[in-house]
């Protein structure tokens, strides 16, 4: 293969780096646009809305009496919540926990579910409610004991509000996934402030019941499909402040990749599947949705092209006395300038990310019409239970 001329290198190097300042610069510069005015804190209304809460859980032993006792110590009227725990065939006794710890309390119940699916698991525990708000949290995550409050009371405000998520902290997490999550949370209270965000998180979220009558059997991604449906009915996605933590997240980087690349490929399973009902958003929805469409697919195949670029112009120089000269004296000049600065180790650490981040989306992307995951997987993390009970790093 004849090696492509240099003045086409030049060209294609500078058409990729225009293309990835629009969707990197671009994306930064709208939502950096000024903020409407702030609201503050939504109003607590005049009558607490009815609200079920679902629990899906398979092979949870290690962490679901926290979870239980979590949501029971959850500000919220008791007359108007209940609690449906959904158990997906489990083979550690998760359900028998289940049915002890919830025997002396009525807003509990379990659902014994035959098979493991999350997703066939949301659905017999959605039919089984009537409640006009619904929640949706696992089992290894921590509720703030005012979150429900806070949810239902930024829903209740607002009609157009259809969904309602919270920033998630990963507790004892591989240092890039932490990087990703807080990036994650920051971008998507951003884009709230905007009109719409783009993600609520599977670890909590809440939706309008009358938004989602059932996801469909090929979800993966049930957060996403929630929130992509609000934003297909002409309804705003909002976060509130207060966060929730994760406690089983990847601790290594092995772990970290298969978890990304299963994410990333339930994402964009929910992107193609709503591309068509683009015209039926708000301006706002249409705008976020588009610009992480284009995250999702387009960024990457660039950055990897950037990558590919730099590294034919580096084997390039490498190949003369002089060039090595000019670039050990580079790489040298920059390694000590940057020695313990701060603002060094924040871009190496998000370049670390979108080195790992890059080429697993488009694995994924690749992997769309070849592969077709179920919405039950291996969990991550494997935890160890402390002294008082409670599952742990």
């Amino acid at each position: 293969m004849q090696p492509i001329a240099p003045e086409w290198g030049w060209w294609v190097a500078l058409l990729v780096g225009v293309l990835e300042g629009v969707l990197v610069l671009g994306y930064l510069a709208w939502l950096v646009r000024p903020d409407p005015p702030a609201g503050g804190s939504p109003r607590r209304p005049m009558t607490w809305p009815p609200v079920d809460v679902i629990v899906p859980v398979r092979d949870e032993a290690e962490w679901i009496e926290g979870k239980l006792r979590n949501l029971e110590d959850l500000r919220y009227p008791a007359d108007r919540l209940r609690v449906f725990v959904v158990d997906g065939a489990s083979s550690d006794g998760t359900a028998d926990l289940v049915a002890a710890h919830i025997a002396r309390d009525p807003r509990f119940s379990l659902v014994r579910f035959p098979v493991a699916d999350k997703t066939a698991q949301l659905n017999a525990a959605l039919r089984r409610g009537d409640a006009p708000w619904v929640i949706v949290t696992d089992a290894d995550a921590r509720l703030p004991a005012e979150a429900l409050e806070l949810m239902i009371a930024t829903g209740e405000a607002d009609r157009a509000v259809g969904v309602v998520g919270a920033p998630v902290i990963p507790a004892g997490s591989h240092a890039l996934d932490a990087l990703h999550w807080r990036l994650g949370n920051h971008l998507r209270q951003r884009e709230g402030r905007r009109g719409c965000a783009s993600l609520v998180a599977g670890p909590c979220y809440a939706f309008r019941r009358d938004l989602l009558a059932a996801w469909p059997a090929d979800v993966v991604a049930d957060d996403m499909h929630v929130t992509f449906t609000a934003m297909a009915k002409g309804c705003r996605v909002e976060l509130i402040d207060v966060a929730v933590t994760e406690l089983r997240s990847p601790r290594h980087l092995a772990e970290l990749v298969r978890h990304k690349f299963r994410r990333a490929h339930a994402y964009l399973r929910e992107v193609f599947r709503f591309l068509p009902r683009l015209t039926t958003m708000t301006s706002a929805a249409r705008a976020v949705f588009l610009w992480r469409a284009a995250h999702l697919t387009i960024l990457p195949v660039l950055l990897l092209s950037t990558a590919g670029l730099s590294f034919a112009w580096l084997a390039g120089a490498m190949a003369s006395p002089a060039g090595r000269l000019a670039v050990g004296v580079a790489a040298g000049t920059g390694v000590v300038s940057c020695w313990g600065s701060c603002r060094a180790r924040q871009a190496a650490a998000l370049a670390a990310l979108g080195g790992l981040l890059a080429p697993t989306l488009v694995l994924a992307l690749i992997a769309q019409p070849l592969w077709r995951q179920r919405a039950s997987f291996a969990k991550v993390a494997t935890a160890r239970r402390s002294p008082a009970g409670e599952a742990t790093r």
